[in-house]
């Protein structure tokens, strides 16, 4: 976790992203986009995202709201993104006219990643063929699971049914690179349960999977059963059983939680993962741009209310941020491309920090590749797979 005790609060103006000159008018930022879109039918037990009930008035109020704060960028840069990137929340809660709204106020080639979280309950025939006509070309099914229970348990909308029929409604509609998500770890979870719906999911035979370990906070409803939580032991059985089906079902390991047929990789999640610049836009996004002083990062108000007076009071983007130290900045860059199967490339690390990492850590690096939890491939030192499920403890070790 990004140790926030080491950051500094710091104001700055929020148009000094480092850029080329286009026209000797405007900068040109060509970057990665997230959009939160805030709004949920109802709470799932286990989330911890900022959301809020549905209602077609905020729903419009906010998008008003979104478009100013776009707005804020392009009164002083052409928007290029390489990716663009709607979660939530239920994205999938807007219209197709709506999410051809906020995407037209963007510049984009066809080579554009554009990704949408959908929940399989708002996927009727439709809602998928108006999708279609849209730019948006990536859809990330919100599935976690095939066993009803397991939905009940988790308080998802939908079924089992409903996800053959939202999947099946996607495929015929044109969509060629989907996502599907499987969360493992559940109260009372057994090793069938997991195989079951990873058999399942890989009939479906999407293009990217990722497969999260459920982790509950405290506010959530479900953590009252955190004590029927399988062990340990148990739960990196199911990881390992996950990650060896899905390799050989014929997807590529690239990050510690996330699989994908070769050239199917997420582009928006390696941007985060490769230290790209990305805006976070709508309540609760958070950004990181890499500056001519320095890198920053900051995250909009959780509060539909707070958000619209932030965007209503600062028209010129001044905006409260949070500096990363090169202490920081090193520290990130050292556990997000550990996170990837391809590992750190140890001359980027030279050229970024003016550091050997192998000398610098060589106490640390020593002990792992003993016991072979960190293995050098060229110019990139990397996790083993047998490290991956206790990676978290590795990365603190140098974080």
């Amino acid at each position: 976790m990004i140790q926030d005790k080491y950051r500094q609060k710091v104001k700055i103006d929020y148009f000094i992203i480092k850029s080329v000159k286009v026209s000797g008018k405007k900068g040109f930022l060509k970057n990665h986009i997230y959009i939160h879109i805030p709004f949920c039918l109802r709470k799932c037990n286990y989330c911890s995202f900022y959301s809020v009930e549905y209602s077609p008035s905020l729903k419009e109020k906010y998008l008003s709201y979104l478009i100013r704060e776009i707005k804020i960028y392009q009164h002083k840069y052409l928007l290029r993104p390489t990716t663009i990137y709607f979660g939530g929340g239920t994205p999938s809660l807007l219209s197709a006219d709506e999410l051809i709204r906020i995407i037209s106020k963007f510049e984009f080639s066809n080579e554009t990643e554009i990704t949408l979280e959908a929940n399989p309950i708002n996927i009727d025939h439709e809602f998928a063929h108006k999708l279609s006509t849209t730019p948006i070309n990536r859809i990330s099914l919100g599935i976690q699971s095939f066993l009803d229970q397991e939905l009940k348990l988790l308080g998802r909308l939908h079924d089992s049914k409903q996800i053959y029929s939202a999947y099946k409604l996607l495929r015929n509609s044109g969509f060629e690179n989907i996502s599907i998500d499987l969360i493992y770890g559940l109260p009372n979870q057994k090793i069938d349960d997991v195989e079951f719906s990873l058999n399942k999911m890989i009939e479906l035979n999407p293009e990217h999977i990722s497969t999260y370990c459920l982790s509950l906070d405290k506010n959530v409803s479900l953590f009252r059963k955190i004590s029927q939580i399988p062990a340990d032991e148990m739960i990196s059985n199911f990881y390992y059983l996950l990650r060896e089906k899905l390799i050989s079902a014929g997807y590529e390991q690239y990050e510690i939680s996330n699989f994908a047929k070769p050239g199917f990789e997420s582009k928006h999640n390696l941007s985060y993962w490769n230290d790209r610049s990305y805006l976070g836009l709508g309540p609760a996004a958070s950004g990181y741009l890499k500056t001519e002083k320095g890198n920053f990062r900051y995250t909009n108000p959780a509060d539909l209310d707070k958000y619209f007076r932030l965007i209503k009071t600062s028209p010129s983007g001044s905006y409260r941020m949070v500096s990363l130290s090169d202490e920081d900045h090193e520290k990130e860059f050292i556990f997000l491309s550990l996170r990837k199967t391809k590992g750190m490339n140890l001359k980027e690390f030279q050229s970024k920090f003016g550091e050997n990492f192998l000398q610098k850590y060589e106490k640390e690096i020593a002990k792992f590749l003993e016991n072979k939890y960190l293995e050098i491939v060229g110019d990139f030192i990397r996790l083993t797979p047998k490290a991956y499920f206790i990676s978290n403890e590795i990365f603190a070790k140098f974080v």
